[in-house]
């Protein structure tokens, strides 16, 4: 009965025995340490390709023990994990890829586990249980399905209103789902291998490249999950994917999410890069300002936009409608109602004060605006204010129904729709035409010049990516829309470039240079196993269409990997969706990103074409390139969709810090320097003294060879796998109390306040000294304590000056102390130990000095919270609930002391006064957490006192803090570190 027993605990946990005989890279044994095996609780791991996610999803699946599935979402990939899990020792042979005889590891696709055709399974789900609602209100099956559907027929609005809320509620709940409800929208193949697997034991399933879990994968393995649970069992669910689905599609992320929860653990791309398993690379970036017939279009916008807003805005009755947004009618002065305006409604109050101000400069207003509204409205802005105006004044008024026409057709260039409910954000026809500009084709070559003047030069093997063949944009071009066919024939127009023999791919064209036709037809044609005929393009006489026809796109993207590889293609031209996820060229090694999307997962996964090593350029370096298009200067119109793209592309790439290649940080200072950022801001401001080519010429000059970034990532050397988020502050000398004034005037005072005891005491003091030296030596004594009692007053008013001045590396460590221990206290992030903080001066001169405020320990999360929170602190004051207001601290009574007096008053007049600090959103949204993070402050940083903003008065301190807060240098900005 015993040996029965052990043989039932031996096959409940077969995987137990598995073991990896090799050495583990870093970041895999610190994914094995650091993240804890529960089953009933989804493992959730990020990894960028080529970091040995296989070898991990199998160790942690052997941890869990029981029988596993595995899901992948091609066939070549399934078989990889099958050859894995054959290779680690103890695993005897029990992995299967047959749905009909699981193993002890069985390896799936998702597509084996299906839901029918044709329909959307969450609106299916939720119809299911509609009629589930109604038969349990007392009809039949049959009559709530008819009466389901005759609403469907009659009233398809309600119909989709209450699909849509079944829906929302089932995406919350996904992975809860009752398994009876699920398997009403399967197909009865996929419900028997559902069964066939539970009655087997698996109870762990591992979800390769996961991100892929959207809609009815997801149910599947929802479905999956819960006959888990309904056999008895524990559903360990494991997913792995190099991306993440992106947040903006909320229907498909919260699908993801509902069934994997936060992320776990991610292995930085530089770990992988650091262990030599994925080549170095560097991030770049090259601007474009559009071409003429797009500056048309673009300044006619300006001046239409530019006549309404001087027609409808600039008039008397529009000052006054843009003066009464920012004085509401409320009690109080003026000053007080100002304040309401912006904590009521902050966008609209500080787009009515930009444009109030640029349109009547002098209005008496302007002495309480903070002067950071002191420059126009930009685009956005202007088309808010006019719909709401349009909507105020205009559509109440019938006489001015022409208006309210001629309105709603100038914001809808904008991208607005204006209707009788407000205003909806569209799409905008200027963000299009900067995305797909023309002035990107010519960047094309621009930028290939560039790296082909590098040593390296001959190395480069490039792939430039666009959205699609051709754009459906039909706005601001003169000549042929966007797309990669225009990409490509600008390309074989630029004779400088020949050698490279480019070469374009789309699902429906394969063309190529006349002039190349000679070695690349034949190269193709062999590669193809085909009989290539050139044909002529209409329109492009220099490109030639190589027809291939019943060859499929997968093999002709085969056929010119290996030209690329072999260096008798050296640029190919292609489409997001063909050259995207799942193409894998080692030769590639610079990416020109044309494409318009910046989500996390698409970005990721267009960098991930050229990090593959590559077995003839050991010492391969990889270049990525955005190209962005800017507005310039001279044009007014200040509109930027496409920087902030370029922006977000960078969000979640890690990379050498461009000022400090020792540095690896994510974000936007990978390929830009603060001075660059510094003149694009400017040039975004309108300062026509900064232009493109300017910037262009700045990325030229300072662009490291290769074979210096390869030496800067310090390949083999040994890292600590550690990340770290740090706020970096800025903040003007003439506005902060110095530290090495601090210490003059200490000493000075004390020297003055001795000086004075002395020549007070003098007679009294030499008599002493006359008569017996040792009652003068005590004299003397008793007079310097003297001195310093009165000294003491001056020493604690310039100490608690400087003490918050935040000039200094200690005062800010005190302040990111109080931070973390307030959010610790609220229940946000761990404890924090002095090890977990760390303060940096980064560089300081007359006027300015800059701080980094880094914090260590804890997840991704909490390192962000705590960074995030001192940016909000030191940063612009927008509508906080509390201020906290730090003091300088009051001197002791000095009467009758004119020298005392005089130093203290000195003291005074050159620290600074009392300063506003918006509390954190965090710590901000309870009372109870506000006024428990000014007991920290008072406590480890200084004098302080909390502000609700609340009553009248409390509104004019938040106007002096908005007005304070501006005058900083630069806003603070959350970067975070790797190490």
């Amino acid at each position: 009965m015993q040996q029965s027993e052990e043989t039932i605990i031996t096959r409940a946990t077969p995987l137990a025995s598995w073991r990896f005989a090799g050495r583990l890279r870093t970041y895999q044994a610190d994914v094995l340490e650091r993240v804890p095996v529960v089953a009933g609780e989804p493992l959730h791991i990020v990894a960028p390709p080529g970091s040995g996610k296989t070898l991990l999803g199998l160790l942690l699946a052997a941890r869990r023990g029981t029988r596993a599935l595995v899901l992948a979402p091609t066939a070549t990939i399934r078989s990889q994990w099958a050859r894995a899990a054959d290779e680690l020792e103890g695993g005897a042979g029990g992995v299967s890829e047959d749905p009909h005889e699981p193993g002890d590891l069985t390896a799936l696709t998702y597509q084996m586990l299906s839901v029918v055709e044709g329909g959307n399974p969450l609106t299916d789900l939720a119809v299911a249980e509609w009629s589930r609602e109604l038969e349990a209100g007392g009809r039949t099956a049959t009559a709530a399905g008819e009466w389901i559907e005759s609403l469907r027929m009659a009233n398809p609005a309600a119909f989709r209103e209450g699909v849509t809320r079944r829906s929302r509620t089932r995406r919350r709940q996904f992975a809860q789902q009752d398994a009876e409800l699920l398997a009403r929208v399967l197909h009865p193949n996929a419900r028997a291998l559902v069964d066939r697997l539970v009655e087997h034991g698996v109870e762990t399933v591992i979800l390769d490249e996961c991100h892929h879990l959207l809609d009815h994968w997801a149910l599947v393995v929802a479905y999956l999950a819960s006959r888990i649970r309904d056999a008895g069992g524990t559903p360990l669910l494991i997913g792995l994917t190099a991306t993440l689905p992106s947040v903006e599609d909320t229907r498909s992320h919260d699908n993801y999410a509902a069934l994997l929860g936060d992320v776990d653990y991610e292995v930085p791309t530089p770990a992988v890069v650091k262990e030599g398993n994925l080549a170095p690379y560097r991030d770049h970036i090259w601007f474009v300002e559009p071409v003429e017939e797009e500056l048309v279009f673009l300044r006619e916008h300006e001046r239409r936009l530019a006549d309404l807003v001087r027609d409808l805005l600039a008039g008397d009755d529009g000052v006054a409608y843009l003066a009464a947004l920012l004085q509401p009618a409320s009690d109080g002065g003026d000053e007080q109602r100002l304040a309401r305006a912006f904590a009521a409604d902050f966008a609209l109050a500080e787009s009515a004060a930009r444009m109030l101000l640029d349109l009547a400069p002098d209005h008496p207003l302007r002495a309480l605006l903070p002067a950071d509204v002191r420059t126009p409205p930009d685009t956005g802005q202007s088309v808010r204010l006019l719909a709401r105006y349009a909507l105020d004044r205009v559509l109440p008024d019938p006489a001015r129904a022409d208006q309210w026409q001629r309105i709603k057709g100038t914001v809808a260039d904008f991208g607005y729709t204006l209707t009788d409910r407000g205003v909806r954000r569209g799409r905008d026809p200027i963000d299009t035409l900067l995305a797909s500009s023309a002035a990107k084709d010519a960047a094309v070559g621009d930028i290939l010049r560039l790296e082909l003047g590098q040593p390296t030069g001959h190395l480069v093997r490039a792939a430039v990516i666009a959205d699609f063949a051709v754009h459906g944009n039909k706005r601001g071009t003169a000549g042929r829309r966007a797309g990669a066919l225009r990409v490509f024939d600008a390309l074989v127009g630029d004779v400088t470039l020949a050698a490279l023999r480019p070469v374009l791919v789309t699902a429906r064209h394969l063309r190529i240079a006349a002039r190349d036709a000679g070695v690349l037809v034949p190269a193709l044609s062999a590669a193809l196993d085909a009989d290539l005929t050139p044909t002529p393009v209409d329109g492009s006489p220099d490109v030639l269409d190589l027809g291939t026809a019943g060859r499929g796109s997968a093999a002709v993207v085969a056929a010119l990997s290996a030209l690329l590889t072999r260096g008798e293609v050296r640029v190919v031209v292609g489409t997001r969706g063909l050259l995207g996820e799942g193409w894998d060229c080692p030769a590639v090694n610079t990416l020109i990103d044309l494409t318009a999307v910046a989500t996390s997962s698409s970005t990721q996964q267009l960098r991930g074409r050229t990090l593959r090593l590559d077995p003839a350029w050991p010492q391969k370096v990889a270049h990525n390139w955005v190209v962005t298009a800017v507005i310039p200067a001279r044009v007014a119109l200040a509109s930027a969709p496409d920087l902030r793209r370029m922006k977000r592309k960078h969000d979640r790439i890690w990379g050498l810090l461009r000022e400090d290649s020792t540095q690896v940080v994510r974000g936007l200072p990978i390929a830009l320097t603060g001075e660059q950022s510094g003149r694009l801001r400017a040039l975004e401001g309108k300062d026509r003294r900064q232009t493109v080519d300017g910037l262009n010429e700045s990325t030229a000059t300072a662009l490291p060879p290769r074979a210096v970034s390869y030496r800067s990532w310090r390949i083999g050397e040994p890292y600590a796998d550690r990340e770290g988020a740090s706020a970096v502050v800025s903040r003007t000398g003439t506005r902060a109390f110095r530290t090495g004034w601090t210490l003059q005037f200490i000493l000075v005072g004390i020297l003055c306040v001795l000086c004075a005891v002395l020549v007070q005491f003098r007679r009294p003091l030499g008599a002493l000294w006359q008569v017996h030296p040792g009652a003068g030596l005590a004299g003397t004594a008793l007079a310097l304590g003297l001195a310093g009692w009165l000294a003491w007053p001056l020493c604690r008013q310039v100490g608690l000056a400087a003490r918050q001045a935040f000039t200094t590396t200690a005062a800010y460590r005190r302040v990111v102390r109080a931070v973390a221990e307030a959010l610790h206290d609220a229940g946000h992030v761990p404890a924090f130990g002095d090890g977990d903080i760390r303060v940096a001066a980064m560089g300081s001169g007359d006027l300015v000095a800059r701080f980094e405020l880094e914090v260590l320990g804890g997840s991704a999360v909490e390192r962000r919270a705590v960074a995030t929170a001192l940016a909000e602190l030191f940063g612009p004051v927008r509508s906080p609930r509390f201020l906290l207001r730090i003091d300088r601290g009051e001197p002791a009574s000095v009467h009758r002391q004119p020298l005392l007096q005089l130093v203290l008053w000195l003291a005074r007049l050159l620290t600074r006064r009392d300063r506003l600090l918006p509390v954190p959103a965090l710590l901000g949204r309870r009372r109870a957490d506000a006024e428990a993070f000014a007991r920290t402050w008072q406590r480890t940083v200084g004098p302080c006192a909390l502000l609700e903003i609340d009553a009248a008065e409390d509104f004019v301190q938040l106007t002096r803090a908005r007005r304070d807060a501006a005058g900083a240098a630069e806003a603070p900005s959350v970067r975070e570190h790797w190490s």
